[in-house]
């Protein structure tokens, strides 16, 4: 079985300019894109830039002796893939540009990028996934009933940000919900910066409502956008996809395929399969009918009363909940009867679509 890793063992050796940028090359990026580059790359476009080997050794040097860890969600292995494609003729002299990263909780966005000088004189605009912070998890429950939220907008406008560093084309990317704001980005976006676009990748990232997928900006974009799920996928099959999704093996099981450390790689490509597993499916039929079942009210009612509870136990990441259970069940006893009814509705509601996708899949 390989993976990312054994890809950069095997075209490490060859630049962009030499042979262009691919599914496995934008996976690589993407995943890069979680590492916090504060204060080692430049955050304004049009102006310098750095080495990725540069900037890797910088961030190693000032986490030197610290345990590898980024967050309750995200694998440190992320650090190591970093570390492995700094050091590659392939990576190593990609210079980057324009990192931002803005958690703002009174906001209620989680938004962070950085932008990839290609050699070939392409750029690949990466988007980064939900963190570690409860603001970002909160953002994208509030997905399933705002027509926008503020990382898609502050989206749409990094692009166009970004597209000033392109010589040539523009790759745009991400994985989880940077796939989503690549997306987002990419077909509301101007119509000549759409024209530059080569190819915009989501990796296990959710899809929009219905609206959005059937609006004539989607419909007129969507043959440049890739969409790449694993065989369990949960998260990229959440909301609706008009676009041909593309399913790839993994080693995981369940919901930890969205791991995009287990994809298996052959050559330049993944490994791809048929369909999506029936387990995805049930899963995917069960949360779109649950879902369908509350309006845009009781959907935001839902998402506040969770929030509510795990903002109760002062806690700011999910890795500060992961490490201290008992506040969240005094949190969870100290939560007015209204929210744990509107909470107790809906988990039971999910329960009910999910014995009623069970039996129609028997």
């Amino acid at each position: 079985m390989s993976t990312v890793f054994d890809y950069l063992d095997w075209r490490g050796d060859i630049t962009f300019s030499e042979v262009g940028l691919n599914e496995v090359d934008s996976l690589i990026l993407s995943m890069i894109c979680y590492v916090d580059f504060g204060g080692i790359v430049p955050s304004e476009h049009g102006g310098s830039s750095v080495q990725l080997l540069s900037a890797a050794r910088k961030y190693l040097r000032a986490h030197k002796g610290e345990q590898a860890y980024i967050g309750a969600i995200l694998p440190a292995s992320v650090l190591s893939l970093m570390a492995r494609a700094a050091k590659t003729k392939r990576f190593g002299n990609l210079r980057m540009t324009g990192y931002v990263n803005d958690v703002n909780v009174e906001k209620e966005v989680q938004f962070s990028a950085v932008t990839f000088l290609l050699d070939d004189g392409n750029v690949y605009v990466a988007y980064r996934g939900t963190d570690d912070t409860l603001v970002g998890w909160k953002e994208n429950f509030n997905m399933s009933f705002m027509e926008a939220v503020p990382a898609q907008l502050e989206a749409v406008k990094y692009l166009e940000a970004a597209a000033v560093s392109a010589r040539k084309g523009i790759y745009t990317g991400g994985h989880s919900k940077g796939g989503n704001l690549a997306v987002y980005a990419t077909v509301k976006t101007t119509p000549e910066i759409k024209e530059r676009i080569i190819l915009t990748y989501s990796n296990d990232g959710p899809g929009f409502d219905k609206k959005f997928i059937t609006s004539l900006d989607y419909q007129n974009i969507k043959g440049k956008i890739r969409t790449i799920v694993p065989e369990s996928s949960i998260i990229g099959m959440l909301l609706e996809h008009e676009e041909n999704y593309e399913v790839i093996k993994s080693t995981q099981v369940g919901i930890m395929q969205h791991d995009s450390f287990s994809w298996e790689v052959l050559g330049s490509k993944f490994i791809y399969l048929d369909s999506v597993s029936e387990e995805s499916k049930r899963i995917d039929s069960t949360l779109k009918s649950w879902l369908d079942d509350m309006d845009m009210k009781q959907r935001e009612e839902f998402v506040e009363a969770v929030y509510d509870t795990l903002a109760a136990t002062n806690a700011t990441t999910l890795t500060d909940i992961s490490t201290d259970k008992i506040k969240l069940l005094r949190a969870w006893n100290n939560l007015n009867e209204e929210n744990k009814g509107i909470i107790m509705k809906s988990i039971k509601l999910l329960f009910k679509e999910g014995f009623k996708s069970i039996k129609k899949r028997k």
